[in-house]
Order: structure tokens, then C-alpha cells, then sequence
């Protein structure tokens, strides 16, 4: 049955953005919209002239104003929802994927559910509602996953500054099933304790997951730098590589242990040192006292979160490799990567060129690298694509 939804005009600009297939409308480009539109109500929208421009989920609250989830007239059902996910485990299969145990089901725009992501661990869902408009469908989006995937555990990270900005309380806890919200999984033949609900984001950093396999191919036979290693990821597979040994840091605690542990779990603990610091602070220490590696691995976290820390991002980015490249032996690789979409490729390889001036050493690129195909990105959507990933040789004139 066809549900009946509320209509929303936009401007020529908002109509002109959805032609250009990106998916969202500022509130500043809407032109006729009903009374009392709750937050997360789902409505079709027109041109000034009436043309359908498909479905979207509305929030006047927030600056970005409506998320088109479809082209077409959908209602937000369990057999549209249903399918969407459907062909989100299929663009998976496709790129080969589709059997990892450890996986990115929902990529949020990627996958034109804007506001959602699903990680799979193994048998547990990691699921992160981020918009008013998934929001409303909540029930809806848990029922689905539960038929579709069977997990143990549907455990809900709903949090932080995304959630805020749409007027939405944070949730965190176990919704669907039971048992542990601990898990280990395996991927490329390295093993993980993962813990849904205190690990980073959902669990785990799985976007990393090939520029850690190009680590892997570039570390045999060298000491290695394991800088923000959250879990542990690229020393663990700089180890599997061949690396000699791993030094990893990170400035939380918790991390560290978890780290200490994942490399036990692979039998690595003997050429596994970890230890907690201020990153910043740990490589000038290591500097001074003339400590040098083969290779150091940069992995930070975002250095942004509005346009307005644009430029603080870039000074972060330009501290972070150049005491970085301190540390490098001559020779050596560098393996950096900048997980902020505001900074665009050409402002950070301007950044990375201000480091090594400063190191006085030349940069020669080795790999490049990027999101996995779990994580898709849409031409039409540069939002989609966040993660710069770059191994560069550093050569001392």
C-alpha cells in the first residue's frame, strides 16, 4: 500500500544539487515545506515546477536539511529498507568481499542510507544511527538486520557530535540478542579481540584494512613505529610482513593493553613493545635520544570536525610527520594517512611537502592507498571519500 508522505519544494539550486546526484539539501534551499515537519519525517520532493526528485528524510533542525534515500516514491518500509541492504551486501560480493567475517554492511551515503552504518564482527552487528530520518525508522532498520544477518548480538554505538548536531540524545548498549560484546575475528590471517562496545567508533577500524596489507608487503626485515595504533592493526601486519619488531604507541591506555593482547593472540608478544603517550610528545623523546626506525606508520585520528578547524587540521598534519620523520632512518618508509574528509588530497600532500622541508629530506611516494570497497565511494558525493593513505621513501640530499 502506498503511504502517503508529506511534500517538500526546493529551490532551483537544491533542485539542481539532486540532479547532480548529490543527495543533500541545505535549509537555506527550501522553498515550500508543510507546518509542524518532525524531525526525521520522510517526504517527497519536487522542483519549483512539481517534477519528482524522489524521497527524502527531512530535519529542519539540522543544517543539512533533507537526505534523498531514494530517486523514486519509497516509504520507509521493511521491504524498501530491506532492499537497500540487500544491495549493499551484494556491491560487497561483488568486489569480493561479501564472505569477510569482519565487514562494512552499510556505508551510510555510500550505500544511499544516509546516516547508518553496520559493521559485522563475526556473529555480532555493530549498528551507528546518526540522522533523524534513520532514527525514526529504528525499529524498522533492527528488525530487518535481525532477519537478514541472524546475529548473536545487534549492539547500537549510536554517539557523538553527528547525532548532537541532528538533535538526537546519544544511545549506546545492546538492542537485539545477547551474550558477549566481545569478539575475535580474522582478516588477511591476522587475529582481533574486538570489543563492540568499548573499542573506537563501531568496535574496530576497518577502513584501513588494505593500506594495512600494503604495511605488510613493505615491512619484512624492518623496526617498525606503530603511531595511534588503537588496536594494533598496521604492527600486527607489519609483523605478519616480517617486520623485526614493533614499537606501538597511542595515548590511551586502553588501547595500548588491547594492542599487547591482539599481538599475543598472534603469537608476536616477543617482538611487541607498547607503550602510552602523548604521540607528539613520545617521537620528540625518541628523537632526542637517537632512537631510529625502518619504517613509521602515522595513522591519527581527525584533525577536524567543522570547516572552521580546517587550518588547525593542516598544522597537525604538517607537526605529526615532520617529528615523524625524525624517527626515519634514512631510507626509510614513511606510511601516513589522514582520515579527515575537510582536508582534500592536494591541502595534505602540501602539508606532508611542509614536513619534509622542515626534515630536510625529499619525499619519494612508494604506494598509494584508500577506502576498501566496504566503505564506497560516490562520484557524485565527495563526502563519501575521506581516507588519504601514502607510503613515501624518505631520501636525505
Amino acid at each position: 500500500m502506498t503511504v502517503s508522505l508529506p511534500e517538500v519544494r526546493v529551490s532551483r539550486k537544491g533542485e539542481d544539487r539532486l540532479r547532480s546526484g548529490h543527495p543533500w539539501v541545505f535549509g537555506d534551499d527550501l522553498r515550500e515545506v508543510p507546518t509542524g515537519l518532525a524531525p526525521g519525517q520522510w517526504v517527497r520532493v519536487r522542483s519549483r515546477a512539481g517534477d519528482l526528485l524522489g524521497t527524502a528524510t527531512a530535519n529542519l533542525r539540522s543544517r543539512i536539511a533533507l537526505r534523498r534515500v531514494s530517486h523514486g516514491a519509497v516509504e520507509p518500509s521493511a521491504g524498501f529498507l530491506g532492499g537497500r541492504i540487500r544491495e549493499a551486501l551484494l556491491r560487497r560480493a561483488e568486489s569480493g568481499m561479501g564472505g569477510e567475517q569482519a565487514l562494512r554492511v552499510v556505508y551510510s551515503e555510500g550505500d544511499s542510507l544516509p546516516g547508518l552504518i553496520v559493521d559485522r564482527y563475526g556473529e555480532v552487528l555493530s549498528v551507528q544511527i546518526l540522522t533523524a530520518g534513520m532514527e525514526s525508522a529504528r525499529e524498522l532498520l533492527l528488525d530487518v538486520l535481525e532477519r537478514q544477518f541472524s546475529p548473536r548480538l545487534i549492539y547500537e554505538r549510536s554517539e557523538g557530535g553527528a547525532r548532537r548536531h541532528e538533535g538526537l540524545a546519544e544511545r549506546k548498549g545492546p538492542v537485539r540478542g545477547e551474550g558477549a560484546s566481545r569478539v575475535e575475528i580474522e582478516t588477511d590471517g591476522v587475529r582481533f579481540a574486538i570489543d563492540v562496545a568499548s573499542g573506537p567508533k563501531t568496535g574496530f577500524f576497518l577502513d584501513q584494512r588494505g593500506n594495512r596489507n600494503i604495511v605488510r608487503r613493505l615491512a619484512a626485515g624492518r623496526t617498525v613505529l606503530d603511531g595511534f595504533c588503537a588496536a594494533g592493526g598496521f604492527g600486527l601486519y607489519a609483523l605478519r610482513g616480517g617486520a623485526k619488531s614493533v614499537l606501538a604507541i597511542d595515548a590511551s591506555k586502553t588501547a595500548v593493553e588491547t594492542a599487547r593482547q591482539n599481538a599475543g593472540l598472534n603469537g608476536f608478544a616477543g617482538a611487541w613493545e607498547g607503550e602510552t603517550a602523548d604521540l607528539f610528545q613520545a617521537l620528540r623523546d625518541l628523537a632526542s635520544s637517537k632512537r631510529r626506525f625502518d619504517m613509521v606508520v602515522l595513522d591519527p585520528p581527525s584533525f577536524a570536525k567543522s570547516r572552521l578547524e580546517r587550518e588547525g587540521a593542516l598544522r597537525g598534519y604538517r607537526d605529526i610527520n615532520r617529528v615523524g620523520l625524525s624517527v626515519l632512518a634514512p631510507g626509510g618508509l614513511l606510511a601516513t594517512s589522514s582520515c579527515t574528509q575537510l582536508i582534500d588530497v592536494a591541502k595534505w600532500k602540501e602539508a606532508l611537502r611542509d614536513s619534509a622541508s622542515d626534515a630536510g629530506a625529499d619525499l619519494e611516494l612508494v604506494a598509494w592507498g584508500g577506502q576498501p570497497p566496504d566503505h564506497p565511494v560516490l562520484l557524485s558525493v565527495p563526502e563519501t571519500e575521506y581516507l588519504k593513505f601514502a607510503v613515501y621513501r624518505k631520501r636525505v640530499p
